[in-house]
């Protein structure tokens, strides 16, 4: 527990330094070099989830492999990584002859790079997970972040004539691709020893993570469709504008997801030695934690947002509207975390596959009823979607977890 605590107070640490960056892009960029680089960065996590199943099999499998199956699982996810990078790096210079201006053919050249950078470093970072290697990670975690915090200093008057934009992405980018390099370097990570893919456990792996990755495209995909759509209709300036409710969601998102990455693998072991009793203290406690800091983000953000955004970024206060409308959403999203992740450890991700796609199909519902009538949905409209499209993704995943403790005991709150 000791160590899982401190994993989770570095992610805290990692994640003010993270806003810091956020602080320092929204003081040296306007709003419409905002919107480019709010796009860049949804490119770059799509990008980054481009694994197929790979990252979320191959961990739930890492969990309690062997040394030797281990090794085995290594070497197909970096074989796959190899196959990945190839064909981002082609759709990347691609995209890149269509463009004539410098600046965006090199953003695009860096976002391919932070997209699969970004998807070794979710690999990586659930394999030290698994493995218990919680201390490497956290050194390596914030080292990388430090180093991303530094190449901004580049914004500053005269110490640069590389564009604005362009330092902001970089900062961005060099932050997963440090953490790669590191890990693999030091031998915190696993390195592979040859490049296969095994059939049979390839099938294993995929099979285990095909429908979370699914999900986690789908999210993604609402995001990127939810930008192109402002981006489109109302212009980069107003996409900038929500970049304030896109830095707080992006920070109360990594929490819960640090937590629920580090009680995964204790729920797996108690579940597979078929203790019910400790899976069911351990969801309590899942649950409890992440009722408690949902409670002190809202706290937080009721009383002291507009106070320190006052001093900090005082042109930024009327953007804090957008925040407000996402929060009840995104609050009830997180508290439906702790119970969906049980569908991780039995497998079975019917109801992930039942909310995803009721969010993607309500967004694209309501975005392209906006396009058919000729009326561009306002800020407020769109941001009141994303936070309705997770309270409904919310709801139907307790629903499922209601049904799934019905019939397996060891994950109710309270098991007889």
């Amino acid at each position: 527990m000791n160590s899982r605590g401190a994993f989770v107070a570095v992610g805290l640490a990692v994640n003010l330094l993270v806003l810091a960056r956020g602080v320092i892009l929204m003081l040296a960029l306007g709003y419409a070099d905002l919107g480019l680089v709010a796009l860049v960065q949804a490119a770059v996590t799509f990008t980054g989830l481009l694994h197929f199943g790979l990252l979320n099999g191959g961990y739930r499998l890492l969990c309690h492999a062997g040394a030797r199956t281990q090794q085995r699982i290594i070497d197909l996810a970096y074989t796959a990584f190899a196959g990945i990078a190839a064909g981002v790096s082609l759709a990347a210079l691609g995209l890149a002859l269509t463009l004539e201006d410098a600046v965006l053919r090199a953003v695009a050249g860096l976002a391919a790079i932070g997209g699969v950078a970004t998807l070794l470093r979710a690999w990586i970072m659930n394999e030290l997970v698994a493995r218990q290697r919680l201390r490497a990670a956290n050194r390596i975690n914030a080292v990388s972040i430090a180093a991303s915090l530094a190449v901004l200093a580049l914004l500053l008057p005269g110490a640069s004539p590389l564009a604005p934009a362009l330092i902001a992405v970089g900062a961005i980018v060099v932050q997963p691709v440090l953490f790669a390099a590191l890990a693999l370097a030091t031998g915190a990570a696993m390195r592979p020893r040859s490049l296969r893919a095994p059939r049979r456990l390839a099938r294993i792996i995929f099979k285990a993570g095909f429908v979370l990755f699914l999900t986690g495209l789908a999210i993604q995909f609402m995001t990127l469709v939810e930008r192109a759509y402002v981006s489109g209709e109302l212009g980069l300036e107003p996409l900038g504008r929500l970049y304030l409710s896109f830095l707080f969601l992006t920070l109360f998102q990594m929490v819960p997801n640090l937590v629920q990455q580090v009680f995964l693998p204790a729920m797996v072991r108690h579940w597979k030695a078929r203790d019910a009793s400790a899976v069911s203290r351990e969801l309590r406690a899942l649950l409890g934690l992440t009722a408690a800091y949902c409670l002190a983000a809202a706290l937080a953000l009721w009383i002291a947002a507009e106070p320190l955004l006052t001093i900090i970024l005082p042109d930024y206060v009327p953007d804090l509207r957008w925040v407000y409308i996402l929060t009840p959403g995104l609050i009830a999203f997180a508290l439906s975390g702790p119970f969906a992740l049980t569908f991780n450890v039995v497998i079975d991700y019917r109801w992930y596959l039942i909310a995803y796609g009721a969010g993607v199909a309500v967004t694209l519902a309501a975005f392209g009823a906006a396009l058919a009538m000729v009326s561009p949905l306002n800020l407020d409209q769109v941001i009141a979607l994303r936070s309705g499209v997770y309270a409904l993704m919310a709801a139907l995943l307790v629903l499922g977890w209601w049904r799934l403790s019905a019939r397996s005991p060891e994950f109710r709150l309270l098991p007889s």
